[in-house]
């Protein structure tokens, strides 16, 4: 496998489409700085990704509600843009800039229902968390290594552009691909929020994220990817209806 992810959670969903390319090895040696360097700037030739699904949002005391979810994102070596849409009806265009970090990280909503009435709010679901922008907050420190979900990491707390908060988030070491991350109030709390991989499938040479959950005090949020497409752009050309017209 190659260290690139394509994704969910954009560096990654987040992590969404690992290419196997071949057997990554760990750099024991790597600096906190230069193994998050890693994991922010995703390497390769350029990419896209497509996913279908499901987004499901379980409240105590509430019913159960449920949207379709589409995430679509290019991969360019210096940037990614992806789009977020809810019920193909409302929408978000996400951008990251790699070498201006936090600083290079834009939500911009697609159409007014999105500004005046943002369903994904209902799902605790923020736009940025699929495409993982939280790995480019501010290095507070490096925490002991960790296993999570069989899958060695080394584990890192970041903090938010404001100050409002910090992400405590885990890195697999062989791979440079989030496989967790939990957010924390300042000063120092409960985690508030969690988001996790749960799953993972192989299509063709890729590495697909199937499921991803977020949860947090009294709630849960799963996003089950039911339909993955992943290419390379031919002739510098991207499929034509990647982005939907909203």
């Amino acid at each position: 496998m190659s260290r690139l992810f394509l994704p969910v959670l954009a560096v990654g969903v987040f992590c969404s489409a690992l290419p196997f390319t071949g057997h990554a090895e760990a750099d024991e040696d790597l600096s906190a700085a230069d193994f998050l360097y890693r994991a922010r700037h995703p390497a390769g030739r350029k990419r896209w990704a497509v996913m279908d699904g499901e987004v499901i949002h379980r409240r105590r005391g509430r019913k159960t509600v449920k949207a379709a979810l589409y995430l679509a994102i290019l991969f360019n070596p210096d940037r990614t843009l992806a789009q977020v849409a809810v019920n193909r009806q409302q929408g978000y265009m996400v951008g990251q800039t790699f070498a201006q970090g936090r600083n290079g990280t834009s939500v911009i909503p697609l159409n007014q229902a999105t500004k005046t009435s943002p369903i994904l709010g209902n799902f605790g679901l923020r736009p940025q968390d699929l495409t993982m922008s939280f790995l480019y907050w501010d290095l507070v420190r490096e925490l002991p290594e960790e296993t999570t979900k069989m899958i060695d990491c080394r584990v890192f707390e970041l903090k938010s552009p404001a100050g409002e908060a910090t992400v405590r988030v885990w890195i697999s070491k062989k791979y440079y691909c989030p496989i967790k991350a939990e957010w924390h109030p300042i000063p120092a709390g409960e985690p508030s929020r969690t988001l996790e991989v749960t799953s993972f499938r192989q299509q063709d040479n890729y590495g697909i994220v199937k499921q991803l959950e977020l949860y947090g005090p009294g709630w849960r949020t799963r996003i089950n990817f039911t339909k993955t497409e992943v290419g390379v752009p031919e002739h510098g050309i991207v499929p034509k209806n990647l982005f939907l017209k909203l």
